[in-house]
């Protein structure tokens, strides 16, 4: 682990939060699964110029009793006052849910939409080990339209596009064009720097679309990675 990672993932596990239905199950709470979980958090890079000012992770239930897996999120932010925003209501939901967990049976809440700048989250498996990190802010599909305009440019220009579309010269033109769709944190591209994921949808059936992603490096001016996509309209 370099020493970014490393300090990032100390970080994380010394500010630990848990759901009161993973303490009381015990998720992730024996000394091989906690390792674990610390050496399978990725490190987290802020978009943009900006940096984080703090972070605040959750381990989370699953609405399963008993559950399957725990479900880490994590909420960071950039400046003190969305911090404070933040804790504060973490402080007010877990008050919450401590009133609902009366009956084991019945459901509570979990800590879904808390304030943050940005928000990612993963299933945790019974070992501890980390899946797949995804980036949940609601944010990450606000492309400007000058970004999202370089992005797909230098797709049509790649090598990559080139090639799949000689490949495809009778894709029916209802699949549409070259579309930005979202930005891409390192978390998941496991490229260092955030991309923008440019589509090209290849294959639409039963309401089932299948394509292929570019990952476009704006700084760089080039795609940097070309990866299968499955999505459902719907």
């Amino acid at each position: 682990m370099t020493d970014r990672l490393l300090n990032q993932a100390e970080h994380v596990m010394g500010k630990l939060r848990r759901h009161p239905r993973v303490e009381y199950q015990e998720l992730v709470a024996g000394e091989e699964q906690l390792v674990q979980l610390r050496h399978s958090i990725p490190l987290l890079v802020p978009f943009g110029d900006a940096e984080y000012h703090e972070l605040l992770p959750v381990l989370d239930w699953d609405h399963r009793l008993p559950s399957q897996v725990a479900i880490l999120r994590v909420f960071a932010y950039y400046s003190e006052a969305t911090y404070l925003a933040g804790d504060a209501e973490f402080t007010a939901r877990r008050e919450m849910i401590e009133q609902q967990d009366v009956f084991p049976e019945f459901d509570v809440s979990d800590f879904v939409g808390l304030t943050a700048d940005e928000v990612y989250e993963a299933e945790v498996d019974e070992q501890g080990a980390v899946l797949q990190f995804r980036l949940a802010s609601n944010w990450r599909r606000d492309i400007d339209l000058e970004s999202g305009r370089t992005a797909v440019n230098l797709v049509r220009q790649s090598e990559d596009y080139r090639l799949l579309t000689e490949e495809m010269n009778n894709r029916p033109e209802h699949l549409g064009d070259l579309e930005a769709v979202c930005w891409t944190p390192p978390c998941e591209s496991a490229y260092p720097t955030w991309t923008i994921d440019v589509w090209f949808l290849t294959e639409l059936n039963d309401a089932v679309g299948q394509g292929r992603s570019f990952l476009v490096d704006l700084e760089e001016h080039r795609v940097v990675g070309v990866r299968e996509f499955m999505v459902r309209s719907g």
